[in-house]
């Protein structure tokens, strides 16, 4: 019954909305992140610490990300070349991974 007490709301987020007003990015990777208006008062951790923790996070779900439109991307393909439609396979073939985009850019 008291562990409710001790669940904290999380610093920062990795979308903006009205807990979460105030932009900010990462030193390291530039990664956007949102935090709320008295992040500056109240947080008394390690800066340091908490962007690598948004770093690892935002990669994180990157990667998911670019699995999903790696996936969605062959299921079409794979529609397509089973049902003999070669305008779907190459329309298939182009579709753009964003996610994958991003990351790559990471690794460079």
């Amino acid at each position: 019954m008291m562990s409710g007490f001790f669940i904290s709301e999380p610093v920062y987020s990795l979308t903006p909305g009205p807990k979460y007003p105030q932009p900010r990015e990462t030193a390291n990777l530039k990664v956007p992140y949102y935090v709320k208006e008295n992040f500056h008062t109240d947080y008394q951790g390690s800066l340091r610490r908490l962007e690598m923790t948004i770093e690892e996070e935002y990669i994180v779900n990157l990667r998911h990300a670019c699995q999903r439109e790696r996936n969605y991307r062959d299921s079409m393909a794979w529609k397509a070349r089973n049902f003999g439609d070669s305008k779907q396979y190459a329309e298939a073939q182009k579709l753009r991974t964003p996610s994958c985009e991003k990351l790559s850019n990471f690794h460079r």
